[in-house]
């Protein structure tokens, strides 16, 4: 896979098959042509006031499930933490929302919609209608927990692009395991993420669709390495793209190394990044998952589903590079998610990054989204992100994703 810029492109099959395709027939398409230029060639100077990209609207926090890889809920999970607490869990406003769909609206964002689980939002289909009145896209991460009753409906504004589904198991057994839900309830959430897959498949041949792209996310752990083809096999022909995440996590001598830097850089010390810190990854074997890596290739050969791998490694050396050297960056040395996504927190706050959250650039509750996105604060954290990363960036989705 290729990459411009410092970020990973997506794979050339993928990009030919369903991207270009749809620059040729929808007029729409082409309006988003500028924030891609400006995203890969354009300058980046933390100077400039700039048009926004994208806009990631972490809708709320709370989740159904307790996964182990996530750094949210997961066994040192920042979310876990606060409701341990007995602190309130937040989610937007959706007023706060349409107000910045329509500030930003002439740049034409990308919406990236996540949480916690966005599917327990209730203004998630309203959300999309509004996109729809003008005529911007969006995309959906989702555990599937509560999206068949209104899929269809989010498919209908037109304005749903990419339905991004966790798929971590190879049956219902592992997945339920892998991706355990809160209270100790029984889990079927294999069953609801393979069943959304199917109905978004056929509402798409029904109604002769291009879109949404279904694209199941799967986090290469402990538990699934040696079963990856598997996981691949269950999607080939139901789905556009399947990536591969190698997992994002941290160790403690970074996490203390990342306070040191943060506090000397912006004054505070940090402490969502301690979610981050995870075991789910210590017993990859990197052998076995380069041998898997090989078997996708050769299976995926001649079907839809087209596969990718994030960071973009996939040698023996490069994926034990991964696991024990948390200072090897993976061919990405800077961070250009800053001068095009904005981060929307649950609260308001607008972040530079989507990983770890501690620094606020300002509020949307309160202020005017360009007067933040504009503003001091994020202009500062971009001249700082010039001088080099920070110790934990080396393991971020917004450095090495889109």
């Amino acid at each position: 896979m290729a990459k411009f810029r410092g970020k990973a492109l997506f794979p050339w099959k993928f990009t030919s098959r369903y991207i270009l395709p749809n620059l040729m027939s929808d007029l729409n398409a082409w309006r988003m042509l500028p924030q891609q230029y400006r995203k890969y060639i354009g300058a980046h100077n933390p100077e400039r006031d700039i048009p926004v990209g994208q806009i990631s609207l972490r809708v709320n926090e709370v989740c159904n499930l307790r996964c182990g890889s996530c750094g949210q809920w997961g066994e040192n999970g920042h979310l876990r933490l606060k409701l341990e607490r007995g602190e309130r869990l937040d989610q937007l406003d959706f007023d706060v929302v349409k107000r910045v769909v329509f500030e930003t609206r002439r740049d034409y964002p990308f919406y990236y919609v996540w949480g916690g689980e966005p599917t327990m939002w209730k203004p998630l289909v309203p959300l999309f209608e509004e996109l729809a009145k003008y005529k911007l896209k969006g995309s959906i991460v989702t555990n599937a927990q509560d999206l068949d009753r209104v899929i269809e409906d989010l498919i209908d504004t037109g304005s749903l692009q990419v339905l991004f589904l966790s798929l971590d198991g190879w049956d219902a057994a592992s997945q339920n395991i892998m991706r355990s839900p809160a209270g100790g309830k029984v889990s079927e959430n294999f069953e609801k993420t393979m069943a959304v897959i199917d109905k978004v498949d056929e509402i798409k041949r029904r109604k002769n669709l291009r879109f949404p792209l279904i694209i199941p996310i799967t986090v290469i752990s402990n538990t699934n390495y040696m079963h990856l083809a598997d996981i691949h096999r269950l999607v080939i022909d139901k789905t556009q793209l399947h990536p591969y995440y190698y997992g994002w996590f941290i160790t403690q001598e970074r996490a203390a190394l990342h306070e040191k830097v943060f506090e000397e850089r912006f004054g505070s010390v940090p402490h969502n990044h301690r979610g981050y810190l995870k075991s789910c990854f210590n017993d990859v074997d990197p052998a076995e998952t380069a041998r898997q890596i090989v078997e996708i290739r050769r299976i995926s050969e001649g079907h839809p589903s087209i596969p990718q791998f994030l960071p973009d490694i996939e040698t023996l050396g490069e994926i034990q590079r991964y696991y024990s050297d948390h200072s090897w960056n993976c061919g990405y040395p800077d961070c250009e998610s800053i001068y095009f996504i904005a981060e929307i927190s649950p609260d308001g706050r607008i972040t530079p990054c989507r990983d770890y959250q501690d620094y606020s650039a300002g509020n949307i509750n309160t202020q005017s989204f360009y007067d933040v996105w504009n503003g001091e604060a994020f202009k500062k954290f971009r001249r700082e992100m010039k001088k080099g990363l920070m110790p934990v960036c080396t393991r971020c989705c917004g450095l090495q994703g889109f």
